[in-house]
């Protein structure tokens, strides 16, 4: 009886497998540590050298590769640690062989995720004219959106073993029939695709078209290009009608262009003084709206009823053309009435010569 009281207060030692299942545990998570700390020391080496490397070559694809980037070298390097270190652990086989084949269906979804990231990010880097355009290439993103998504499906369904030969059978049988009932949303389709490889336009760009259609393109999707107007509306145009009428970009080969004010003076007026006014609004003018060069100022021809005149002024866009030449007529009206500079009235004088 008391032999019995005795070992029942004395405690009891760990059973050996206990202790080597605390040692596994251990050591599953000091595997996963180790390796997701790697994981966060060569995301931030990587996205140092390549932000050193872009910003010493102006590489522009620099910031859409570190955008990216950013997460998913660690979300890597978190899977590889919890998948290692479950290796270690006292873990049943089946645990594992599940645990392998999410992991399998997530790393191949994190990488499908960046190459996706990656080329829609260096698409809008490299197809706009200018880094403030605010349109967007729809009809590419797509397209590559599908593609890759697609193919990471594939290699999932693969990875499972599943055959997906059958599969793309199907989608080519499938794929034909779809392609006959939708003749005309295919021909928008790689209308807008060969208009957007030939880089004949791009968004941002101002354009007008035969049938007096102009504007600045703001999008250019799977089926159709749209137009915002100078009264701020939009134009939807299918890209089939696009792809064979006449275009005139304004935005090639060069954004900046040049336009001329004609202007007429009294005969009675000093010309050099009007050249000098004129010269003086102009290059006041474009300073104002960051435009460098200097205006032009040409007499053009003796009139019927007035000194004919131009003045040249270069623009850095075909819209800002309108307020240039606004606010130029206004202030060369008010300036000519101060100095006593004549504009006169169209008029056509008639004499008659009287006979005895």
């Amino acid at each position: 009886m008391l032999v019995d009281v005795i070992n029942n207060t004395i405690p009891k030692a760990p059973a050996i497998s206990d202790i080597t299942e605390v040692k596994d545990w251990f050591t599953a998570l000091i595997i996963a540590g180790t390796i997701i700390f790697a994981g966060i020391v060569i995301q931030r080496v990587i996205i140092v050298y390549i932000q050193r490397f872009s910003k010493k070559t102006h590489w522009k694809g620099g910031i859409v590769v570190v955008s990216s980037l950013r997460g998913m070298i660690i979300l890597i390097s978190i899977l590889f640690g919890v998948y290692y270190g479950m290796l270690k652990a006292p873990i049943d086989e089946n645990t594992i062989l599940l645990e392998h084949k999410f992991h399998k269906v997530f790393f191949i979804f994190i990488i499908t995720f960046v190459i996706a990231r990656v080329l829609t990010g260096l698409l809008k880097a490299y197809s706009y004219r200018e880094s403030t355009s605010k349109g967007s290439l729809s009809l590419f993103k797509s397209i590559i959106n599908i593609i890759v998504y697609l193919l990471g499906l594939l290699v999932m369904l693969e990875s499972f073993g599943i055959s997906i030969t059958p599969m793309l059978t199907a989608l080519g049988v499938g794929g034909l029939a779809v392609a006959l009932a939708l003749q005309d949303t295919l021909s928008n389709l790689f209308a807008g695709i060969q208009i957007t490889l030939t880089r004949t336009i791009k968004p941002g760009d101002y354009i007008h078209l035969t049938n007096g259609e102009e504007g600045t393109v703001s999008d250019i999707s799977w089926r159709s290009t749209t137009l915002i107007t100078q009264s701020d509306n939009m134009t939807v145009i299918p890209n089939s009608k696009l792809a064979t009428t006449i275009i005139t970009n304004y935005s090639l080969p060069k954004r900046n262009l040049s336009i001329s004010v004609p202007v007429g003076i009294s005969y009675d007026s000093d010309l050099e003084k009007v050249e000098k006014i004129t010269l003086e609004i102009g290059e006041t003018l474009m300073k104002e709206n960051g435009i460098e060069t200097l205006p032009v100022f040409r007499y053009k021809e003796f009139g019927t009823s007035s000194i004919n005149f131009t003045l040249s002024m270069d623009v850095n866009e075909f819209s800002q053309q309108y307020v240039l030449r606004h606010e130029f007529i206004k202030r060369l009206y008010k300036r000519f009435k101060a100095e006593g500079i004549e504009i006169p009235y169209p008029a056509t004088s008639v004499y008659i010569k009287k006979e005895n």
